[in-house]
């Protein structure tokens, strides 16, 4: 590019020579040379004219027709009188010359332009549809960076590019940002009425799944005796409390459709369990989906949990789900006897066995030590399994009610839950507080003691308030009357008369 201008600028300054040459040429006869006016301007036309120029023109002799003596202002005023002929055909050529290599240069500059603009720019790809992690390698590959936008869509897939910043086939710079929107998939929040599926087939329910994007719902195929295959079952929310017309992409579901019937081949050999142990049966029905029901029952020669017997014999063959019955071995069982007629002694004694409680009530028609009852009825089986706790109720009789003058009415409450009330006997008592010189608290009577008494019974039991009564004066001595204060209140009642009652009623 410098030599281009360096020749142009030579070219320019020859140009310019010539041109003022044959300005001085014309203007040369009509001027007075002795003009000093006319001296000036060409001085001034020989400032404008610079060093560099000539040195420039110098450069180069050949490319100037006429040679150019030092310029001064005698041989200034010589050359304009002098004629000077210019050739027309070097002037076209260097213009020519001077074209080409304008045009050359503006395309060499283009030419860069387009290997420094392919350089620096990547044509964008098709991403719309594809995974974002393809658009994601590709711009890591081009040094481009990537923004991504997400949104939920029902015609795109999760992470599925949906749409592009720049168009596909359009470059963009390295370095520059590519942004990409990408799919969240369908929103799980939105609301998608459950369509009927009682009227719709299995693959209609699957295409109705697969318009609405419902990705919680499923469709589930299980064998019905009831129900012909490819009929629908039922529908199942998981959410119990949703119903099916406020049902979201979000929660979980499932359409149930039959399969039919299931049948299977009798194939499968029946071993003979009986005295095994029942942990064999379980492993051998598990591996082959035999739906085993477990009886127990007592056996005086079969070990407790071994097989005492099975409902299909031996070396008989049998399908899978069939049903088979076994009955395991319970141990030796102990029978429970009736206790009538057995004092209690004999009752806890005569059975080591079993774990005999004996127990002993007040009954109104019952005898004394005859049984009441027992809790385990006569001829049960018990075995290790079993609680061998029975416990027999013997017959106290009628409630005899005992005296219990000079005992604490602090003991009452115990005494009479002890003696009569755990016992059956509903014996209640009522206090009444009397005066006496007994010690306070202390019973003093009783309207009933040391006889029988019904079950249901309430005693009144006197307890003392310890207030002395003042012996009766002599009958031949008046007593004196001492002279007492009015009273305020005014009720005429002599303190010693005074008796203050309390009834006090103690359930169990």
């Amino acid at each position: 590019m410098s030599d281009f201008l360096s020749k142009f600028n030579q070219d320019k300054y020859s140009d310019l020579v010539n041109e003022q040459s044959d300005k001085k040429a014309k203007t040369g006869q009509q001027q007075d040379v002795t003009n000093q006016e006319s001296l000036e301007p060409i001085d001034e036309q020989e400032e404008q004219t610079t060093e560099p120029e000539l040195s420039e023109a110098a450069i180069e002799p050949e490319a100037v027709a006429v040679t150019e003596p030092v310029v001064t202002r005698s041989s200034y005023r010589q050359d304009a009188e002098e004629e000077v002929e210019i050739d027309m055909d070097y002037r076209r050529k260097k213009k020519m010359r001077l074209i080409m290599t304008i045009a050359g240069s503006i395309l060499a500059c283009f030419l860069i332009y387009l290997i420094y603009y392919s350089i620096v720019h990547v044509k964008v790809e098709d991403f719309v549809g594809e995974p974002l992690s393809d658009a994601r390698a590709w711009a890591n590959e081009n040094g481009v960076e990537v923004e991504v936008e997400q949104e939920y869509s029902l015609d795109f897939s999760t992470n599925q590019v949906i749409s592009q910043s720049v168009p596909e086939g359009k470059k963009i710079k390295k370095g520059n940002t590519l942004t990409l929107t990408s799919s969240l998939g369908p929103d799980p929040e939105e609301v998608i009425p459950l369509a009927d599926f009682s009227v719709m087939s299995q693959a209609e329910a699957e295409q109705w799944i697969d318009d609405h994007k419902a990705e919680n719902l499923r469709v589930v195929t299980e064998f019905n005796d009831e129900v012909e295959a490819g009929e629908f079952i039922k529908l199942v929310i998981r959410d119990s409390n949703i119903d099916a017309s406020e049902y979201k992409r979000r929660d979980s579901a499932a359409v149930y459709y039959s399969r039919g019937e299931e049948t299977f081949e009798k194939d499968i050999t029946v071993p003979n369990f009986i005295g095994g142990m029942r942990e064999e049966v379980e492993k051998w029905a598990e591996a082959n989906e035999i739906e085993v029901t477990y009886e127990e029952a007592d056996s005086d020669t079969i070990e407790t949990g071994n097989i005492i017997s099975q409902s299909v014999a031996a070396d008989e063959l049998v399908a899978r789900r069939d049903e088979m019955e076994v009955v395991v071995s319970k141990g030796k069982a102990i029978i429970v006897p009736n206790f009538w007629g057995l004092t209690p002694d004999e009752a806890t004694m005569n059975f080591p066995d079993l774990n005999v409680t004996v127990k002993s009530v007040y009954h109104g028609e019952v005898a004394y030590g005859t049984l009441i009852a027992q809790s385990v009825a006569p001829d049960t089986k018990l075995t290790e399994d079993d609680d061998n706790q029975v416990t027999v109720t013997y017959s106290l009789g009628r409630p005899y009610l005992r005296d219990v003058r000079g005992q604490l009415e602090g003991d009452l409450p115990s005494l009479f839950y002890e003696e009569y009330q755990s016992k059956g006997a509903n014996i209640k008592y009522t206090v009444k507080v009397v005066d006496s010189s007994e010690e306070k608290g202390t019973v003093v009577g009783m309207s009933k003691y040391n006889e029988f008494v019904p079950l249901n019974y309430t005693v009144e039991i006197r307890i003392s308030n310890n207030k002395v009564v003042p012996p009766a004066p002599p009958e031949f001595e008046e007593p004196e009357i001492p002279d007492l204060p009015p009273s305020d209140e005014g009720d005429g009642k002599d303190i010693d008369d005074d008796e203050t009652v309390i009834d006090k009623n103690i359930e169990k």
